[in-house]
């Protein structure tokens, strides 16, 4: 009578697969853990939920998809235009102020 493969020693174990090479995978799977592995968020970045009007957001959809960017790639690209046609000045002084008011609201 045959024997029964097992299957709980993955698809290298079905092909063959070597010992060390099963034990390495069963190894990487347990270390990395159940479910999707998460991306780290880049340090300079922040999630923020805003309003926005419905047909600006329908044009930043409909760009994204064009051009094959993601949404916030496209929002980042829209700011920095924007903070880039205010002016060096106007936007320094804008954040001193800002920051100022914030620190007295925190204290």
């Amino acid at each position: 009578m045959a024997r029964k493969k097992s299957f709980s020693g993955g698809i290298n174990s079905l092909l063959g697969g070597t010992a060390s090479e099963q034990n390495e995978t069963s190894d990487e799977r347990k270390s990395a853990g159940p479910g999707r592995p998460r991306k780290q968020q880049p340090s300079q970045t922040t999630v923020a939920s805003f309003v926005i009007n419905h047909d600006t957001l329908e044009t930043m959809r409909a760009l994204a998809y064009w051009e094959r960017k993601k949404i916030k790639d496209v929002l980042e690209e829209a700011m920095q235009e924007l903070i880039a046609r205010k002016g060096d000045a106007l936007v320094s002084t804008a954040c001193s102020e800002y920051r100022k008011q914030n620190e007295g609201s925190s204290a």
